[in-house]
Order: structure tokens, then C-alpha cells, then sequence
């Protein structure tokens, strides 16, 4: 089974380790007009894109409960996975009050080898449901035994890449937001290496078509 990438596992432990309705009862969630539009039908489209994978496969469902700090049981998670190959094509946490409310959603694409070609995530705070609190679209390459991952959140922004080498996934580097530009911006840096073009060489600095889920 694919496990919940760690940017994912980090972002939603440092959530449950907070006083949750302390938190959120004192500080609403910013978030701008237009970003509250694209975001949603950014996870709108997310979901559709779900029911298509499963749509006529032979579907194997795993089942397990998360909780958040205050929060106990908050939501069930289900993976679901093609029975034929054992795949994960996407896993949605549903909530639990809620049965038909999506709380969390990834879908995963693969290519012709089996590989993640690509893959989108959404997740909403447990509360203030005005759009998701993070939306993502993960672009991959790999190529001469090295694993380029490019991520995207759901406004275009590039907001993080990694490099791997292949079979084991050993690092060989990451930039986050903040250090992407600047990287590029500044001669010799890991931007400008040829490691950095192994990795990225077949992927796009845009999301262009992949911005919304498909």
C-alpha cells in the first residue's frame, strides 16, 4: 500500500497536535475570493476525477479512522485500490458526522510502467469549509534511474521540488517555495547542475493542462 506522502503526514500532524477549536475559534483561516473559487473546483474536479478511476475496475477498499487533538475518530479513511494489479488509485477521508463530506482526497495517475505519473491531493481544516486549506498537483519524471517530483498547488504556484535516485528514493535534493526562484536566479546553484536537469528535464515549470485534475 502507498503510504500519505510526508509533506502530507506532516502538515496533518501538526494540525492534531494543536488545541484545534482553541485555535480556530480565535484565528478564521485567510483566504482569498479567487483562491476560495479555484480551490474548490480544483476538489470538485478531484472528485470526479475519483469516480472515473474506479469507474468499471474491479475495486479493493482498506478502512481506517483518524482523529484529530479534541477531535476523536473524526474521520474514516478509505483506500482504494485496483484489485487486478493491487494500485492505489485514490483515498478519500470522509467524515464521520458527515458521511457524504469529504475532509481529505488524493488520486493517484500511473503510467504505462506502473509508475506514479502523477498525483493531486485537497484537504480541508476540520472546520471553516470555505475552500480546502491545501491543494496540490505532483508531477513526476524518471529518467536514467533518477525520480523528479515537481508540485504544484491548485492557484499554479510552484511550491516545491525534489530529486531522488532510483530504486531506494535516496535524496538527492529538495527546494521548497521560497527557495525555488532563487535558486534559479543564482548561478551555480542546484538549479543550474546537471543533476537538476536530469531530474527535471521531462517535466514542465508549469502545471499547464494538470491544473485541474485529469
Amino acid at each position: 500500500m502507498r503510504k500519505l506522502p510526508m509533506w502530507l503526514l506532516a502538515i496533518i500532524a501538526a494540525v492534531a497536535m494543536a488545541p484545534v477549536g482553541a485555535q480556530e475559534s480565535s484565528r478564521p483561516v485567510q483566504v482569498n475570493e479567487q483562491k476560495v473559487q479555484q480551490w474548490n473546483v480544483f476538489t470538485d474536479n478531484l472528485y470526479r476525477l475519483h469516480q472515473r478511476q474506479i469507474e468499471g475496475r474491479r475495486i479493493r477498499e482498506a478502512e481506517r479512522l483518524g482523529s484529530y487533538a479534541g477531535l476523536p475518530d473524526f474521520y474514516r479513511e478509505v483506500s482504494y485500490h485496483d484489485a487486478d494489479n493491487g494500485r492505489l488509485l485514490s483515498r478519500i477521508q470522509w467524515e464521520r458526522k458527515n458521511p457524504d463530506r469529504i475532509h481529505g482526497i488524493e488520486v493517484y495517475i500511473y503510467d504505462a510502467a506502473g509508475r506514479v505519473a502523477r498525483d493531486y491531493m485537497a484537504w480541508y481544516l476540520p472546520h471553516y469549509r470555505n475552500a480546502p486549506r491545501q491543494t496540490a498537483v505532483n508531477l513526476h519524471s524518471y529518467a536514467d534511474g533518477w525520480h523528479g517530483w515537481r508540485q504544484f498547488d491548485g492557484s499554479g504556484v510552484r511550491t516545491y521540488e525534489k530529486c531522488t535516485r532510483l530504486p531506494d528514493e535516496k535524496l538527492v535534493f529538495e527546494l521548497a517555495e521560497e527557495r525555488i526562484e532563487q535558486a534559479e536566479e543564482t548561478p551555480g546553484s542546484v538549479a543550474h547542475t546537471q543533476d537538476y536537469k536530469r531530474c527535471f528535464g521531462g517535466l514542465e515549470k508549469t502545471a499547464g493542462k494538470f491544473l485541474q485534475p485529469q
